[in-house]
């Protein structure tokens, strides 16, 4: 005795119907097409299941990748100036120290267009923190200071005035003095890392309201 089965019903039917239609068969029948019936529901209604997708990239290239959308977006983002600030006279000197600009800059706007940023890097960790001390010493001249994060022989630095929010004039000539000082004490080619701006972004929000001035603070 054969039997040829079509599915053309799902699989959970075609085995009621078989069940049904050999209730009345001896026990070995019934055992065999029970095993066939599970059988063939299994293979029918498997799917092979696809290998999972990455979430993440690894290290290297994923820093790779927020550097390309980084330079993609810098280009398109608009410097927003500081109350009280002249654009028409600051921008051509902005422009000089962006590297965006194609004049030779190597700062970058932040997101917002109210910073510019960016990473200096130096041969040993004595040659960054004279750097970092010379620009301190401008920082104290100007009674202006920078956002900063320093690990090792790498420092970041971030320039924008708080209040009122913007870039100020003060903001383009620390960042042109701090490329003037950096060549003094032999800045080499930077690596690229997020966990700087980052650093800096944690010591921004650990500092709490400390660039407005008393006479405005509630």
């Amino acid at each position: 005795m054969s039997f040829t089965i079509t599915r053309t019903t799902p699989p959970k039917t075609v085995v009621i119907k078989i069940r049904r239609a050999f209730a009345g068969t001896n026990p070995t029948t019934k055992i065999f097409f029970s095993i066939l019936t599970q059988t063939s529901t299994r293979s029918t209604t498997s799917t092979p299941k696809l290998a999972s997708t990455p979430t993440c990239f690894p290290r290297q290239q994923q820093q790779q990748h927020q550097q390309q959308l980084r330079k993609m977006s810098t280009s398109e983002i608009k410097p927003q100036f500081s109350e009280g600030s002249d654009p028409s006279a600051l921008s051509p000197a902005l422009n000089k120290l962006l590297l965006s600009a194609g004049e030779g800059g190597k700062w970058a706007l932040t997101n917002e267009g109210v910073a510019i940023e960016r990473t200096f890097k130096f041969k040993t960790f004595a040659k960054t923190w004279d750097f970092m001390t010379a620009v301190s010493l401008q920082c104290k001249l100007k009674n202006h200071h920078p956002e900063w994060s320093n690990v090792f022989n790498t420092t970041f630095i971030r320039w924008t005035t708080h209040v009122p929010k913007g870039l100020s004039s003060k903001d383009i000539e620390l960042a042109a003095i701090c490329d003037s000082l950096a060549k003094d004490f032999g800045e080499q080619e930077p690596t690229e890392s997020c966990a700087m701006p980052n650093l800096a972004d944690m010591a921004v929000v650990s500092s709490g309201d400390c660039c407005t001035p008393k006479h405005l603070k509630k």
